[in-house]
Parts: C-alpha cells; structure tokens; sequence
C-alpha cells in the first residue's frame, strides 16, 4: 500500500514539473495569478495579462515583448535580463523589482511603482515614465535616452555616474538622489525638484534649468556654462566653487547658511535674488 501511494505522489510531482508552457499560459490567463512561480525563459510575448498577480516570480530573462502587464503585480520580482520591449506597464507594481540589464525599451511604465527597484545597467530608452515612482531605484548604467519622465519622482535615486540622459526631464522629482560626476549635458529640467541632490562634478553645460530647485543641493566642482538658470532656487546650494548662495532665499531676520542648517529663519523678513 504504502509503495502504491509513494508511485502516486511521484507521478503528481513529476506531473507538475513536467507542465507545459500553454499550461502555464494557460494559469496565467485564467487564475490571473503565479505568486512565487518559475517562468524563467518562459516565453509569455503578446499576452493579456493585465492585473496578473506575479509576487516573487522568478522571470529571469522571460520574453515578455508586447505584453499588457498593466496594473500587474511584480513586486519583488525576478526580471534580470528580461525582454519586455514595448510592454504595457501602466500602473504596474515593480517595487523592489529586480530588473538588472532588462530590456525595457518603449516600454509604457507610466504612473508605475519602480520603488527601491533594481534598473542597474537596463534599457528604458524611448519608453515612457511620465508620473513613475522610480524613487530610491539603483539606476547606475541605466539608459533612459529619449525618455519621457515627466513628473516621475527619483527621491534618494541613485543615477551616480549617469551619462547618457533623455532629452525630456521636466518636472521631475530629483529630490535627495545622488546625480555625483553626472553628465547632464543639454538636458530639459525645467521646473525639476533637485533639492539636496548631490550634484559634485556634474555636467550641467547648456541644459536648461528654468525654474528649477536647487535649494540645498551640493554643486562642487559642476559646470554650469551655457546652462538656463533663469528663476533657478539656489538657496543655500553649495555653488561650484565652495560658496553658498542665497539666491532664490525668503528668509527672516539672523539665517545660519552653513550647510547642515540652511533652512533656519528667524524674525525679520528678508528675500534674495
């Protein structure tokens, strides 16, 4: 008897292991969920899997060309090396996402969740970001030429060493993210939120800069030449030479510039242009 029942669990397990990929197509069509599935190199191109729920999948280099993943769950996900050129990702959760050299080429992630993601060295080129939570995402060696993010929030991101940026950054929220030896040349930041960004040794050469805030933020040893700073907030910015400016401040009576406390104020109004 217990030989018997040994023969059937082995056939159920060898069963399992041995689903077919239009199985798991299949599950993925119908239950809309595989939390925690195995779908490495699974090729899952073209599919509706809009609202899928793939926690903790493992989709390591999956083909997911064209697919409609918007508002799907991946949070915590394997994508390392993953296809998903031209996907839909609208409003998809990819928080804490493991996206390391993934092919997101003209990609829709717009009003996506990238938070804490891992975007090291992948490929968002001509796709689009526009309202994405990309806020402490690693994104050293990431190309974004000729994206869109408008709107998307990179607090505390790391794209230190960045050199190759979209032509289209504005209103960005840069707040906090470490931009250090940077090339930022000839980019659109107009109205971007820069505030406290480490930017030492970064390139801003010809970029425009319009009505941007850099309240706060460290530019030791930046070039600005040629750069658009008209209504730029530079107060108590660590400008390229050392100084900190008081360019952009509203302040009242007796203020402490010195780095860790420019933000104090006291009595007596008083601005700064």
């Amino acid at each position: 008897m217990k030989v018997l029942i040994t023969l059937l669990l082995l056939t159920i397990a060898l069963s399992f292991m041995n689903t077919s990929k239009s199985d798991v197509k299949t599950r993925l069509l119908i239950a809309r969920e595989c939390v925690g599935c195995f779908l490495e190199n699974a090729d899952l191109q073209q599919l509706d899997l809009e609202g899928v729920n793939l926690e903790n999948a493992n989709l390591k280099q999956a083909n997911l060309h064209q697919t409609n993943l918007n508002k799907a769950n991946l949070k915590n996900a394997n994508l390392q090396q993953t296809r998903l050129t031209e996907a839909q990702l609208k409003q998809a959760n990819l928080t804490k996402a493991n996206l390391f050299e993934a092919n997101l080429s003209k990609s829709n992630l717009e009003e996506a969740t990238l938070e804490g993601a891992n975007l090291v060295n992948a490929n968002l080129g001509k796709s689009t970001l526009k309202n994405a939570n990309l806020s402490q995402a690693l994104l050293k060696g990431s190309k974004l030429c000729n994206s869109n993010l408008e709107g998307a929030n990179l607090e505390q991101a790391d794209l230190s060493t960045y050199q190759e940026w979209p032509t289209f950054l504005h209103r960005v929220n840069l707040q906090k993210s470490n931009l250090k030896q940077s090339n930022l040349q000839g980019a659109w930041l107009v109205d971007a939120q820069l505030m406290e960004a480490n930017l030492q040794e970064t390139n801003f050469n010809y970029a425009n800069l319009k009505g941007a805030n850099l309240a706060g933020a460290n530019l030791t040893h930046s070039r600005l030449d040629s750069a658009v700073l008209e209504q730029v907030n530079f107060c108590g910015t660590i400008m390229s030479n050392g100084a900190i400016s008081l360019k952009g401040c509203s302040v009242q009576g007796i203020y402490d510039f010195s780095p860790n406390n420019y933000r104090k104020h006291y009595s007596i109004n008083r601005s700064f242009d």
